[in-house]
């Protein structure tokens, strides 16, 4: 998702969508091994640790990537801005949409939104290298998983 752009398809956006959803599938493997180590007198209140954990670190963790795309796109429009001066050749090219016309407001308001677009898309993906670097960074924490030292339970036997 790092290399999205503006102009990225509706489909490539439901495939990500699609691979992120499988990738939620790990969440039962991964309960499965938090409690298999606990003694069976302990998993609910494990339970609810591991929930409360779980939801607090989601929790730090969205307004984190929150906070980063504020800043960032706050920074990118203004550095994008400066650049962008009725003075600049560039902008003063005939091949420039109508709508930008620099001597009418709406044409600055036009202008203005796509700067904010372009600073919000650059945000974005920064944000998304961002969590990428935090996943693989993370990523040497499961060698500390371990297998269960309990004794496995005895299922009862069935009768007919």
């Amino acid at each position: 998702m790092s290399g999205f752009t503006t102009e990225v398809p509706i489909s490539t956006i439901v495939w990500t969508g699609v691979t992120q959803g499988l990738g939620r599938s790990v969440f039962v493997p991964l309960s499965t091994v938090t409690f298999s180590t606990l003694a069976a007198h302990y998993r609910n209140e494990g339970t609810a640790m591991y929930s409360l954990m779980r939801n607090i670190g989601s929790s730090i963790g969205i307004s984190i990537v929150v906070t980063l795309l504020a800043q960032n796109t706050q920074i990118n429009h203004a550095a994008i801005a400066d650049v962008m001066t009725p003075f600049r050749t560039m902008l003063q090219s005939p091949w420039l949409p109508q709508a930008w016309n620099w001597h009418t407001m709406s044409g600055v308001t036009a202008l203005n939104g796509e700067v904010t677009r372009q600073a919000a898309t650059i945000a974005y993906l920064n944000d998304f290298t961002f969590m990428m670097w935090v996943t693989l960074l993370s990523a040497p924490l499961l060698l500390l998983l371990r297998k269960s030292r309990m004794p496995a339970v005895a299922k009862p036997a069935v009768t007919e």
